[in-house]
């Protein structure tokens, strides 16, 4: 056999490329049907089981029946029977109507709300002097671990997660709620706290305003729980809590993250502001509070949370300082955010140190301070506040 008629019988048992590039395009359209499909299922599924959570027998009935429907159109679809069509169309049309009811399902006022979130915060300017805020319904409780839970040991090095094992032994022993009255040409600075309870990647943000001569003030973008409620990731994705806006006494809000919960909360002031930005982010967050008197608004855990809030009214007032970064998202990570964007104070009283994220991260961390802190000592409400702060920069407004 010649040379030539060798390469011939070699090419006729070659695929075209135009074959090729077909059945490449077919498995990879099969590849992504079958995601779509998984995903809509998914999502369709999760909306189920946090929406029918008080019917227990009913959700284990729909979430199988879901799964089933899912895996039979899912397999008619691929193998293309006889029914095929039927199943995809009935299977789109059942999504259609989850989803549409999704969307249209509103937030809502009037719930039995957990205490710590059963007031909505509202303020009055004073008509002579536009400065001077009165905040109401400022929550200002007191917090001791309930009897008999562990003993809570404080970290003595940075840490991530709870100090003890089990969450939820906070019990409130005075529910109170008051009135502040604030000057906002007295506002001397602002402090980004971290809270921290499930790893580094993910922590809860608040804001505490200081005041030249008041104790600070503290906002906090919170789930609205109900009473038999937890916080739950997931739930946040599918329309489970709406938003609240909690304004508090740093002995309440902080205190019972690091002194009664266990978790684990950083304290990190912020330099290079001047006073007017800072009253504006003030500002901001009163009308956040307004907005949602108005109209109430769903949490999302991702594009509506508790840090990527507080960035959108930074952004807002300043979008140099608060270019976006990947770090809102993974709101654990502000901290380290904050010190590449020569944000956090390089001067301790008023002489140059060189603390590195590391360092930062050992002199921001609240708990050891507050280690020996009792429920007696947080009676006085300017204790817990000087506390925390110690060994911590306090920088000056920017001109």
């Amino acid at each position: 056999m010649s040379k030539n008629n060798t390469l011939s019988n070699k090419n006729k048992t070659l695929s075209p490329p135009n074959n090729r590039a077909k059945k490449v395009g077919v498995i990879a359209a099969r590849i992504l049907f079958v995601l779509v499909l998984l995903i809509a299922a998914l999502w369709a599924g999760l909306i189920l089981w946090v929406h029918l959570i008080d019917y227990p027998i009913l959700r284990g009935v729909v979430i199988t029946l879901i799964t089933l429907f899912s895996l039979v159109t899912l397999k008619s679809s691929l193998s293309q029977n006889s029914y095929w069509q039927g199943w995809l169309v009935g299977f789109i049309s059942l999504w259609l109507l989850l989803a549409a009811w999704f969307i249209w399902l509103p937030p809502k006022e009037d719930r039995p709300w957990m205490a710590e979130v059963s007031q909505v915060l509202q303020f009055t300017q004073s008509p002579s002097n536009p400065n001077l805020i009165t905040l109401h319904n400022v929550r200002n409780f007191d917090w001791v671990r309930a009897p008999g839970s562990e003993k809570l040991v404080q970290p003595t090095e940075p840490y991530y997660f709870k100090a003890v094992e089990k969450g939820g032994q906070d019990v409130v022993v005075n529910e109170r709620w008051s009135e502040r009255t604030v000057d906002l040409s007295k506002l001397s600075g602002v402090d980004i706290i971290n809270s921290y309870w499930m790893g580094e990647q993910i922590g809860h943000t608040l804001l505490s305003f200081r005041f030249e001569d008041e104790r600070p003030l503290s906002f906090s973008i919170e789930i609205r729980k109900e009473e038999d409620e937890s916080f739950s990731a997931f739930g946040g994705f599918v329309k489970q809590f709406e938003m609240a806006v909690v304004a508090s006494e740093e002995r309440d809000i902080v205190y019972t993250r690091s002194n009664v919960r266990g978790e684990q909360v950083y304290m990190f002031p912020i330099q290079g502001l001047s006073q007017q930005q800072v009253q504006q982010l003030f500002r901001a967050y009163l009308e956040q509070a307004k907005q949602l008197q108005q109209a109430p608004k769903w949490y999302n855990t991702l594009i509506r949370n508790c840090t990527t809030v507080i960035f959108d009214m930074a952004r807002a007032i300043d979008s140099v300082d608060f270019p976006w970064d990947y770090r809102i998202l993974m709101s654990g990570y502000v901290p380290n955010y904050l010190y590449d964007q020569g944000l956090l104070p390089e001067q301790l009283n008023d002489k140059a140190h060189q603390w590195d994220m590391e360092q930062w991260y050992i002199n921001a961390h609240v708990n050891p301070k507050v280690a020996n802190f009792s429920f007696e000592d947080n009676k006085d409400p300017e204790a817990y506040p000087q506390k925390v702060r110690q060994g911590l920069p306090q920088p000056k407004l920017a001109p």
